[in-house]
C-alpha cells in the first residue's frame, strides 16, 4: 500500500530543489480554477501576475546574482482535501518547488501540513480562515484572515452605536460557528444581549421561517455568517421581503456583501454593515495600484478582493524571503525571516505575528451604500492591527 509521502523521496527532492534549481525560485498555487469555487484561483493568479507585471519575476539575492520566481498553478478542481495533498505531492517530488501556497478552503490547507513538514517547504496561506490552521505546522504563514478576527471588531461596533439585543443565525459549518461564539462572546462582554440564535442548513435557500422567529423576537439588529453568493443573496431577500428591514433591524455579517458578491445583490442590501479584512473602495496607494493593474491587463470588470490581496502580499513576502536569504535557503529560515514582517497591504497596513505566524491587520466596518449606481463598500470604522482572537484565547502549549 502506497504510503502518504515518504519522508528520505521528499527530503531529497527538497534538498535538489536548492541545488539544481539555483536560479528559479518556484512557488506551486493550489486553489480552485474550475468549478463553483473557481473565483479564488482566477483572483490568485491574476494578481500575482499584475504584481509581477510592475515589480518583475526576479528579485537580486545577497549573492548579488538575479533569480527569477515562478508560480506554478495547480487546480484543486472541487476535488477537496485529497486532491489538495495529491497536487502538493506532485508539486514538491516532481516540480521540486520550494514554497506552496493558495489555498482557498481551510480542508486543503490543513491536509497539506505532513508534506511541509517532511519537505521542509514554507506554506503561504492567502484565503483559507479557520483561526487554527497555522497550528497544523510550523511551515504555515497565513495572509487572509480568520473568521474570530474579522467577527470581534463587528460586535464593537454594533454596541458602540446603541445596539443592545441581537439574534444571531449562521450557517451550521465550521465557520458560522465560530462566528456565532465569537460575536455573543463579546457582545454580551461589552453588556449587550443575544435574544435568541439559530444555525441554518449550509445550502438553506428559503429562510422565511427564520425571519418570522426574528421579528418576533423584536431585536435591534440580526448578525448574519452565511456562506457568499446564492445563499447570501436569499438570506437578504428573505430580510427584505419578511419586513425585518424595514421594521429597522440592523443587519450585521461578515463575508457575505464581499465585492465579488455584490453584483449579485438588488438595492435592499444597501445598508447591511459587515466587518472585514478588505475593502475594495480604499485608497491606499498599494490598492490604488493593484487595481489600476488588474483592470488595464485583464479588464473594467475585474472585481479584486481579499484573495487578491493576499495573492499580492504573498509575492511580496516571498520575493522579500528570497532576497533576504537567496533561493536555497531552509524552509525555517524562510518561515523565521516571515516572522514580524510589515507590509503596506492593498487592504491597508499588515503583519505576520513573530509568534503565531499569523496575519496581523486593520479590520474595517463597512456599509453597503450605492455610488455612480453601483453597489460598494464604504468603510465607516476601522479597528487597527486586530491580531486573532482564537489564539489569544487558546495560548500554544510550549
Amino acid at each position: 500500500m502506497k504510503s502518504y509521502l515518504h519522508i528520505a523521496t521528499i527530503a531529497a527532492s527538497a534538498l535538489l530543489a536548492g541545488s539544481a534549481f539555483a536560479d528559479t525560485v518556484k512557488v506551486g498555487l493550489i486553489a480552485n480554477f474550475t468549478g463553483g469555487m473557481a473565483i479564488y484561483g482566477s483572483q490568485f493568479q491574476q494578481a500575482i501576475q499584475a504584481y509581477q507585471a510592475i515589480n518583475g519575476t526576479k528579485v537580486k539575492g545577497p549573492d548579488g546574482q538575479e533569480h527569477t520566481i515562478e508560480f506554478i498553478y495547480r487546480d484543486t478542481a472541487t476535488g477537496g482535501p485529497e486532491r489538495a495533498k495529491q497536487a502538493a505531492e506532485e508539486l514538491v517530488l516532481r516540480d521540486k518547488v520550494q514554497f506552496l501556497a493558495g489555498f482557498d478552503l481551510s480542508p486543503h490547507a490543513m491536509a497539506v501540513g505532513e508534506i511541509a513538514n517532511q519537505a521542509k517547504v514554507p506554506v503561504i496561506i492567502m484565503n483559507a480562515a479557520t483561526a487554527s490552521i497555522t497550528r497544523c505546522s510550523p511551515y504555515y504563514v497565513r495572509l487572509s484572515f480568520t473568521i474570530p478576527q474579522i467577527t470581534v471588531p463587528n460586535a464593537h461596533w454594533a454596541y458602540k452605536n446603541g445596539i443592545r439585543k441581537v439574534y444571531t443565525l449562521v450557517s451550521d459549518f465550521a465557520p458560522g460557528y465560530d462566528a456565532e461564539a465569537y460575536f455573543a462572546k463579546t457582545f454580551k462582554g461589552l453588556g449587550g444581549e443575544i435574544v435568541g440564535s439559530a444555525r441554518t442548513p449550509i445550502n438553506e435557500r428559503n429562510f422565511s421561517v427564520y425571519m418570522e422567529k426574528v421579528l418576533i423576537a423584536k431585536p435591534d439588529a440580526l448578525y448574519m455568517m452565511q456562506p457568499g453568493g446564492a445563499t447570501a443573496i436569499a438570506f437578504l431577500r428573505a430580510y427584505v421581503e419578511r419586513g425585518l428591514k424595514s421594521a429597522g433591524i440592523q443587519l450585521l455579517g461578515a463575508g457575505e456583501a464581499q465585492a465579488l458578491y455584490l453584483t449579485g445583490f438588488d438595492d435592499g442590501v444597501i445598508g447591511t454593515v459587515t466587518s472585514f479584512a478588505y475593502t475594495e473602495t480604499n485608497t491606499t496607494p498599494a490598492n490604488v495600484q493593484m487595481r489600476a493593474q488588474l483592470v488595464k491587463m485583464f479588464g473594467a470588470d475585474t472585481m479584486p478582493d481579499i484573495a487578491s490581496a493576499a495573492a499580492w502580499d504573498g509575492a511580496t513576502l516571498i520575493s522579500r524571503a528570497v532576497a533576504a536569504l537567496g533561493p536555497k535557503a531552509d524552509g525555517l529560515k524562510y518561515v523565521e525571516f516571515m516572522k514580524g514582517q510589515k507590509l503596506d497591504s492593498p487592504r491597508g497596513p499588515i503583519m505576520v505575528d513573530p509568534e503565531e505566524r499569523d496575519i496581523v491587520q486593520n479590520v474595517y466596518t463597512r456599509r453597503v451604500e450605492k455610488r455612480d449606481g453601483k453597489l460598494v463598500n464604504i468603510d465607516i470604522d476601522t479597528e487597527p492591527m486586530v491580531r486573532d482572537p482564537w489564539k489569544q484565547d487558546n495560548p500554544a502549549k510550549k
